[in-house]
Parts: C-alpha cells; sequence; structure tokens
C-alpha cells in the first residue's frame, strides 16, 4: 500500500468517525430540521394551491355577479358581492367592495357608498391605485353638499404633482371652493390644471370654462363662505 493511499484510508476513517459522533449528538436535531424544512416547503405548496384555487372560485363568482347586474337582477349580485367582500380573497375583496359602492351610489345611496369608499381608502394593504380611486369617488359624491374643509382634507394629499389622481383632485377642489364661495382659492385650482401639460384635454376645457365663469362672476357679489 502506497503513503498516499494508507493516509486517504487515515482520512476517511476519521471523517467517518466524526460523522458518527455528530450523528450521535446531533443526529434527531438534523432529522427535525430535514422533516422541518419539508414540512415548510409542502405547507408553502399547499397553501399556493389552496389560494390559487379560492381565488379561481372567488373570479367565478365576481363575473357572474356582474352577469346578474346585467340581467338586472341586483339584489342577487349585491349578495354575492357582499359574500366576497367579507370572505373573498384580498383582490376580489377589494373588487367586491368597489362594486358595492358603485351600485349603491348608482341607486342614490351615497352615504353607503361613501363609507365603503372611506374604509377602503383608510387601509394601509389596498393598492395605492385603488385606493385614490376610492377618496375621488368619495369627494365625488361629497361634492354637493361638503364643505370646503371637508374636500380638502380628503383631497389635499392626491393634488400634488405626479400623483396619478391629482386631475380629478385639483378639479374637484377647484370646483368645490367655486361652490362654497372661495374664488381665489378656486382659480388657482384650475389655474394649477392648466399649466400641468398633463392634464387630459376634457379637464382643461372644463377648467377654461370655470376661470370664464369666475371671471363673469367677479362683479357680483361673492357667497358666503369666501
Amino acid at each position: 500500500m502506497s503513503d498516499e493511499s494508507f493516509i486517504r484510508e487515515v482520512d476517511d476513517a476519521v471523517r467517518q468517525d466524526q460523522l458518527k459522533k455528530l450523528w450521535d449528538k446531533f443526529g434527531l436535531l438534523f432529522v427535525g430540521g430535514a422533516v422541518t424544512i419539508v414540512a415548510g416547503v409542502g405547507g408553502y405548496k399547499y397553501w399556493t394551491f389552496w389560494s390559487a384555487e379560492q381565488a379561481s372560485k372567488a373570479g367565478g363568482r365576481f363575473i357572474g355577479a356582474i352577469t346578474l347586474l346585467e340581467d338586472g337582477r341586483n339584489a342577487e349580485a349585491i349578495e354575492v358581492f357582499r359574500s366576497l367582500a367579507d370572505e373573498g380573497p384580498s383582490g376580489y375583496r377589494d373588487l367586491a367592495r368597489l362594486r358595492l359602492a358603485a351600485i349603491y351610489a348608482k341607486d342614490g345611496k351615497s352615504g353607503e357608498a361613501v363609507k365603503i369608499y372611506d374604509v377602503l381608502a383608510s387601509e394601509s394593504g389596498i393598492d395605492k391605485v385603488q385606493k385614490g380611486f376610492a377618496v375621488i369617488q368619495a369627494a365625488t359624491l361629497r361634492l354637493d353638499d361638503a364643505p370646503f374643509d371637508e374636500m380638502s382634507k380628503r383631497l389635499e394629499a392626491l393634488a400634488v404633482a405626479g400623483n396619478h389622481w391629482r386631475h380629478s383632485a385639483r378639479e374637484l377642489l377647484g370646483l368645490s371652493a367655486f361652490r362654497t364661495g372661495k374664488r381665489t382659492i378656486a382659480e388657482r385650482y384650475f389655474n394649477v390644471m392648466l399649466r400641468d401639460e398633463q392634464t387630459p384635454a376634457n379637464m382643461r376645457r372644463r377648467a377654461e370654462m370655470m376661470l370664464s365663469l369666475l371671471v363673469q362672476s367677479a362683479g357680483t357679489p361673492a357667497p358666503a363662505g369666501n
């Protein structure tokens, strides 16, 4: 036997002896760790499958509720949307609540619609675009009745440069200021809309129209609240 072979056998024996000692000391921990890893992977796969299954079922129910609406069966559709809003996966839960609010608004139940939109707008887990949409919808429903201070609290955060909903927020703030007699504030918001090159054409035209109305009404006494 060569010296290299002898040395290799001694090294192998030492390693095997060390492994045996490690097994005697930590064997159950190694097994436990392996079982934990396998269980974790299996659990995650099951959770992924279950989530996909639930989402698929929720999607079918959501589409079915929309079909019920199209068929004029609003009461049945509302029940489905309510169920999804309470028990559905997070994405469909939010969409169902948005649908419910839209139905209530269309039916003249603006108070109930605003409550739903306000809850959605206050939740931290909801998508920012959907949250902004909820804020805009609630503010739109409140436009005819709310004092300007309320509208400002609702919309100021969205009216800043770069925000996806800034155009709608600025228009609503301008309209609210105009309605409540705050002409200077109204003029400021409509001018901001005109200066923003990304303001949609239809909103730009409305801003120009409102500025014309402000000029025409400049010689008349301002309503209370200016």
